[in-house]
């Protein structure tokens, strides 16, 4: 199963987009997309390397929340936080 993570444009190249994340630059291959992308644009990013689908802000951040309530949920199963 693959999860998509969403992830902002910081840069653009020819087919591809650089996200950042960790303080790391990853390129990410644009050519399954149908629609323009822009600086600051959301995508939904698969396999940390391929853009599916683009988000609007909203998308973008309703994917961040639960991907942080995913990652309370597993620390709190593990007993990392009470």
């Amino acid at each position: 199963m693959c999860f998509a993570t969403p992830e902002q444009v910081v840069a653009l190249g020819p087919g591809f987009a650089m996200i950042e994340r960790g303080g790391e630059r990853l390129p990410i291959l644009l050519h399954l997309l149908d629609e323009p992308v822009g600086l600051g644009d959301w995508l939904a990013v698969q396999a940390q390397r391929y853009a599916v689908a683009k988000l609007s802000d909203g998308e973008a951040q309703e994917l961040l929340d639960l991907y942080q309530q995913i990652d309370r949920h597993l620390l709190y199963q593990d007993g990392v936080v009470e």
